[in-house]
């Protein structure tokens, strides 16, 4: 049996700072680099995952200075490099400025932080990329290609629909994407009037919709969904779905599904962090491959810390519910808070809430 081929692209570059707001990019990009470095076979020994403020300087200098085994690459991924301090930036920046040729560096944040003092430096030998949020004619032309990358070719028109219908988060668009690709069967090209029935309610909010603003970190869109949820007296599993069974009580079903999404997120998390790959993690958690790729996406924003007390945060907010400690609403609307806000350290902020809650 031969071995499994690389994704064939452009030289690996030694170093990479991928940085911005979309997130959903930036993971497409260490996976595309991922593929290009490195066969399934060749990861479990040469694929190394650290956290910014997490891992020891020493441990990573030392991972990327390390020769490969059976692979003419390793790859080490840096998340969070933003939030490093200006010491451990400091301590590596010798590596950057002679890089091992056999290893290829990703390091990625939401700004550049205290690198934009060295990005020169990261650029003589790698690159430096920004994910700015796209808009407008922007986040159009990006609907349009991904549809292409699936094997179609949507209109303008039907593109702008559905950003109008969606919203500018790809991961939502992306999903709105894959229910219009199975609509319409083997027809090629998609017309405004096949995404018309689709989108028409696109924009009802679903529980998923809610864990995943919590797990990307959106603290505007979580809030208004669950306030949307309150008042409706529930949300439906998907949108094709309509609201038929209000909740006389939609709390405990809401936070019930927001402890769920945080245990998933620690179980892939904690997988990902033993060298396992997305279709072990998906068979053995029995989930797709898609949501385990979800599920690292938003991970990546997270420390084992901040999960593991998240989850413990629900379980405390489900007791104070039950025994009336304080206003109900209020202590979910303070959990989603201190959900989407998990601290560098590997804790989550605690918002102030009277009545002694929590």
């Amino acid at each position: 049996m031969g071995k499994e081929p690389r994704t064939k692209t452009s030289p690996l570059s030694p170093v990479y700072y991928l940085f911005g707001p979309e997130s959903y990019l930036i993971e497409e990009e260490i996976q595309r680099l991922l593929d290009q470095a490195l066969t399934p076979k060749e990861r479990g020994l040469n694929l190394h995952l650290f956290n910014g403020g997490e891992a020891p300087t020493q441990e990573i200098l030392q991972t990327v200075r390390t020769l490969p085994m059976f692979s003419p690459y390793r790859l080490v991924v840096l998340r969070r490099a933003d939030e490093l301090d200006a010491g451990e930036v400091e301590a590596l920046i010798p590596y950057l400025q002679n890089p091992s040729p056999s290893t290829c560096l990703v390091m990625t944040g939401q700004a550049l932080g205290p690198w934009r003092k060295y990005q020169k430096e990261v650029e003589r030998h790698g690159k430096v990329i920004e994910y700015p949020r796209l808009k407008g004619t922007g986040l159009v032309s990006w609907v349009r290609k991904r549809m292409v990358e699936k094997g179609k070719v949507l209109s303008e028109e039907a593109a702008r629909y559905l950003v109008e219908r969606v919203g500018d988060h790809l991961q939502d668009l992306d999903q709105a994407l894959e229910k219009v690709f199975l609509s319409v069967g083997e027809k090629e090209k998609v017309e405004l009037s096949d995404v018309e029935e689709i989108g028409s309610d696109v924009r009802v909010s679903t529980i998923y919709e809610l864990t995943e603003a919590i797990g990307e970190q959106d603290l505007q869109k979580a809030l208004t969904i669950l306030e949307k949820a309150i008042e409706r007296k529930g949300l439906p599993f998907r949108k094709e779905e309509p609201l038929q069974k209000r909740m006389d009580d939609p709390l405990p079903f809401l936070l019930d599904m927001m402890a769920r999404h945080y245990w998933n997120l620690w179980r892939v998390k904690e997988m990902a962090g033993k060298q396992k790959d997305i279709e072990e993690i998906a068979e053995t958690l029995s989930m797709k491959p898609w949501a385990v790729r979800k599920l690292l996406a938003q991970g990546g924003k997270f420390s084992i810390a901040s999960l593991r007390e998240g989850i413990d945060r629900c379980h405390q907010t489900d007791l104070a519910i039950k025994i009336g400690r304080g206003d109900r609403t209020l202590l979910l609307e303070k959990l989603v808070i201190d959900l989407c806000l998990p601290d560098r350290k590997g804790s989550l902020r605690k918002t102030p809430v009277s009545d002694g809650v929590l």
